[in-house]
């Protein structure tokens, strides 16, 4: 009987914070500069503690996928808590970007203090691919349809010529 007391108090509590959900909205779109054309975008990234404890201090970034800049966007304030059964939506304002095609917006999280060791229950991440305008193409637009064109006067030339004989 005493054990099976023990058992209930010693039950374990903790967070558990994943992400759910990432999306992007574009805001707008700035006048083209010479080839390059700036868009810019709000990343939102929705958290959920689905732990029976109130998680610890948590960080959320946004990784920079244009080469060159290299910096994590870190909402402000760092600090974050998330109760038990909680939901938070996080946002990036404003993220101006030259990019185009299919651009991976990397988004995690993690314990806000060096001190706590990053686990699988306070720290993880998620990967959204933006489609930004058209990629580049090598093809010619039309020369398709060229082609076809000219079959269709060979095959025309052809019959003719037949009929002739």
């Amino acid at each position: 009987m005493c054990l099976t007391f023990l058992s209930q108090i010693c039950s374990a509590q903790q967070a558990d914070v994943t992400i759910t959900d990432v999306s992007v909205q574009l805001l707008k779109t700035r006048a083209p500069v010479g080839n390059t054309v700036i868009h810019e975008y709000k990343i939102i990234a929705v958290l959920h503690n689905s732990g029976d404890a109130q998680s610890v201090s948590i960080t959320v970034k946004f990784k920079e996928p244009q080469p060159g800049l290299g910096g994590n966007y870190t909402l402000q304030p760092e600090s974050y808590i998330l109760n038990a059964s909680e939901t938070k939506t996080f946002v990036f304002e404003n993220w101006p970007t030259p990019l185009a095609g299919d651009v991976p917006i990397n988004v995690s999280f993690g314990p806000t203090s060096s001190n706590i060791l990053p686990n699988s229950y306070n720290s993880g991440y998620s990967v959204y691919t933006l489609a930004i305008g058209s990629k580049k193409t090598t093809s010619t637009p039309g020369f398709e349809v060229a082609f076809l064109l000219l079959g269709i006067v060979v095959l025309l030339l052809s019959r003719k010529m037949k009929k002739q004989r």
